[in-house]
């Protein structure tokens, strides 16, 4: 919201970004602009609307009502807005000519990397079917961002609303906490309706957004992407086909992998700050008339988060692991795409699609506060290709059988030294087991010394019987070893 649009009687203060909203109901500064029982001598405009709980109590119940109504319900209502008609339903035809990619993507990725097993039955999607399969993946790891925001949404509210005001707000929690819940799951619906115009695989993204690990094509948008390339539909879909394969082949193979994603995004909501300004922009514009453009404005960026270092930070870590999962990914598609005619085009084409930010991709990280680009996927391509061409294709893959192996930035931006750098990690870890080990065993031999049978006497002074039992163990020992190698 512009200055323009404020009323200029009302506060504008940063340090009280909600003092507008309250304003509107209370007078300028939140106070009560007329009497409780919204007599004649009150007034609203620049006095705040008369103070009448029942009238509060009825506008919060109808916004609550307009962004509530089950979080999948309410997202997949947003985004049938959003969602690009025609969608085309998918017919056998072509569902026929993706499970054939598909067949043909096993064969030739078992030649390239290891297969992996409990892999779903491959499908083809419509782009509203791919909302719906997908939300409660993005849900799931979204879900940090949202928990992260309702809690900053609810603090704020609780501790810039006037005193007059906190009693009627303390048992309000539970409620702006589901409010909260629904504007993000309705932002995330926006969301998920505008990728689904240009989305071509279920893990698009480099994320296993689908349950069972299904293989999915988004049929409807594969024919407009090969125009744009200038290939063939046929090879674009077997390249998809792969290249979506092999992703769940490596999710499958190293499950701790999607932990890994979700903690990298943990990290990333713990950085993220409600747009306050905008918070105050929209408090000096309500009207209580028109609460579906209150609705709309408030999902339209309430949870922009904030450009700290902390989140950036966060969002350098969660996108360096992406582009390393798709750097492997376009390794492997390219080698075993060798048949195709156009994979040299294809895999150009799409890794520019995966670096460059579209418009759809600029109205997913408005709404959510996420961008999911693998910014670095060619120097980690160069890197899984050094790894292989040095060392072989067991090396390539080998870089997830663990975390502690995954490439760091510095490994992006000097592949040709990673190698090194994790052997003298590996040395730096050995020498400190090895000082572990001496430590353990000196701390044994005290113990032992400690236990010697000549130091242990009864309450006589002579030697006890646990002394007299060593002695005749250790004959037996040493009897026992004489007799096993009698050359001794």
């Amino acid at each position: 919201m512009t200055d323009k649009n404020r009323d200029p009687n009302q506060p504008d203060d940063n340090n009280d970004p909600l003092g507008n909203l309250f304003g509107m109901f209370f007078g300028p500064g939140g106070q009560f602009g007329g009497s409780f029982g919204g007599g004649s001598g009150s007034s609203g405009g620049a006095q705040g609307l008369p103070f009448d709980p029942a009238m509060l109590g009825g506008i919060m119940q109808q916004l609550q009502g307009m962004l509530t109504g089950g979080s999948q319900t309410g997202a997949l209502r947003a985004a049938e807005h959003r969602i690009p008609s025609p969608d085309p339903a998918v017919t056998d035809d072509v569902s026929r000519a993706s499970a054939d990619a598909f067949r043909l993507a096993e064969l030739w990725l078992e030649n390239v990397t290891d297969p992996a097993v409990g892999i779903g039955e491959a499908q083809a999607l419509t782009r509203r079917q791919w909302v719906e399969q997908t939300y409660p993946g993005w849900r799931r790891l979204l879900s940090p961002i949202q928990s992260n925001m309702s809690n900053a949404l609810s603090s704020s509210i609780a501790e810039q609303a006037p005193e007059e005001l906190k009693p009627m707000l303390s048992g309000a929690g539970q409620m702006f906490t589901a409010m909260s819940d629904s504007m993000f799951s309705m932002q995330l619906g926006e969301a998920l309706g505008t990728l689904s115009g240009t989305v071509l695989t279920g893990t698009e993204f480099g994320l296993p957004l689908l349950e069972d690990f299904r293989p999915t094509l988004v049929e409807a948008n594969i024919s407009g992407a090969a125009a744009e390339f200038g290939v063939e539909p046929t090879e674009l879909r077997i390249y998809l086909a792969v290249r979506e394969l092999a992703l769940l082949w490596l999710f499958k193979r190293a499950p701790w992998l999607v932990g890994h994603l979700e903690t990298a995004l943990s990290k990333y909501a713990a950085g993220i700050e409600l747009d306050l300004e905008r918070i105050q922009g929209l408090a000096g514009s309500i009207d209580p008339s028109n609460l579906e453009q209150l609705s709309e404005d408030i999902r339209q960026g309430m949870f922009n988060p904030q450009p700290t270092e902390a989140q950036r930070q966060a969002l350098e870590s969660v996108q360096n692991l992406l582009s390393v999962i798709a750097g492997w990914a376009d390794v492997i598609s390219y080698q075993a795409c060798a048949p195709l005619d156009g994979r040299d085009t294809i895999r150009e084409a799409l890794r520019s699609r995966q670096v460059t930010e579209g418009a759809a991709d600029r109205t997913f990280s408005e709404l959510v506060g996420l961008q999911l680009t693998p910014a670095r996927m060619r120097d980690a391509a160069s890197l899984f290709s050094f790894l292989e061409q040095s060392e072989g294709p067991e090396a390539r893959d080998a870089v997830f059988t663990h975390p502690d192996l995954l490439p760091t930035t510095q490994d992006l931006d000097d592949p040709l030294g990673y190698r090194e750098r994790r052997r003298q990690e590996w040395s730096a870890d050995s020498s400190m087991d090895a000082a572990l080990a001496r430590l353990l065993a000196e701390s044994a031999e005290q113990d032992d010394a400690a236990g010697d049978p000549d130091a242990a006497v009864d309450e006589t002074g002579e030697p006890g019987e646990t002394g007299g039992d060593s002695d005749s163990d250790n004959d037996d020992d040493a009897g026992s070893g004489s007799g096993t190698d009698p050359s001794a």
